[in-house]
């Protein structure tokens, strides 16, 4: 492969294994702040991190008539979605975390039927039974802090997630990826803030040095750095090609976890987990073999 292409693959995969390490560290921080808290500090640093994109001569601000979509997809990808996923993180494991996060392309595919009318193959459907499959055995199976209403949790964040993809189509076509992400992440923590401090009051500041770290990795390089190199891959690579690496994500997650949390992870895991990034294989690959 050329250099021309390695780099924005290999900035793709960087990008899943960085959210990847983010579930772990975030159920780490999960035993020392509440969930809106861990929000509420990761957002406001990768907003921050986010600012000097704005000194880039090319980089524009929204039109008028576009803000109200740019706010439905800022509420829909932060306060929804984070809110949730890090509710059920700190209910569940690490390692199921990731594989319900596994299931995204499949809640892709889903959304896309209901909301854009996309037809569902006979391979999607396939791929959807497995997922399914997969789920299944990896909440059924002995996987430690395990938790039907936390992987339920995350499995709603992922349909928020899938939402505010569908609502983003038009602003995909008007913004380049690093101001939409910009726009986003921004107005998205000027919404989570009323969220965080409704749920559990304003969040503590005598924070240990490494929660702080912590908090810091989360913010700069899980979702500021993570973003910008996925969306740099984005501008080189077909988004149908890219889910096949985005697959890399829930491994990564399930990698980390047993490293930095020690989960264990048993045949359960293993077979479960198997199906759920088998299925998502089988819903991109026809898109991918189109692309190539």
């Amino acid at each position: 492969m050329r250099l021309n292409k390695l780099v924005p693959v290999a900035s793709i995969i960087f990008s899943c294994v960085l959210w990847g390490l983010s579930i772990s560290i975030t159920k780490k921080t999960t035993g020392v702040l509440y969930f809106p808290h861990i929000a509420f500090y990761r957002f406001i640093i990768s907003s921050i991190a986010l600012i000097p994109c704005a000194i880039n001569k090319e980089f524009l601000w929204p039109h008028k008539k576009d803000l109200p979509k740019f706010i439905i997809v800022a509420f829909l990808t932060v306060p929804c979605t984070f809110l949730l996923q890090f509710a059920g993180l700190s209910l569940t494991s690490g390692t199921s975390a990731s594989l319900m996060i596994g299931m995204t392309p499949v809640m892709f595919a889903i959304i896309s039927f209901f909301f854009l009318k996309e037809k569902l193959s006979t391979l999607t459907l396939i791929g959807i039974l497995i997922s399914i499959i997969g789920i299944y055995i990896v909440i059924g199976g002995s996987v430690s802090n395990n938790n039907w209403i936390g992987d339920g949790l995350i499995i709603l964040s992922l349909i928020t997630l899938s939402l505010s993809v569908v609502f983003s189509q038009q602003l995909m076509t008007k913004y380049s990826p690093l101001v939409l992400t910009s726009y986003v992440i921004w107005f998205g923590t000027i919404l989570l803030i009323p969220a965080s401090l409704f749920l559990y009051g304003s969040p503590p500041t005598n924070l240990s040095s490494s929660t702080w770290i912590s908090l810091l990795i989360q913010g700069i390089v899980c979702t500021s750095i993570a973003s910008l190199l996925w969306n740099y891959g984005l501008q080189k690579v077909s988004i149908a090609k890219t889910g096949i690496y985005a697959n890399i994500e829930p491994i990564a997650g399930i990698f980390f976890s047993a490293l930095l949390l020690h989960e264990i992870i048993n045949f359960q895991v293993i077979a479960g987990g198997f199906l759920v990034i088998l299925a998502a294989i089988i819903i991109d690959y026809p898109q991918w073999r189109n692309d190539s």
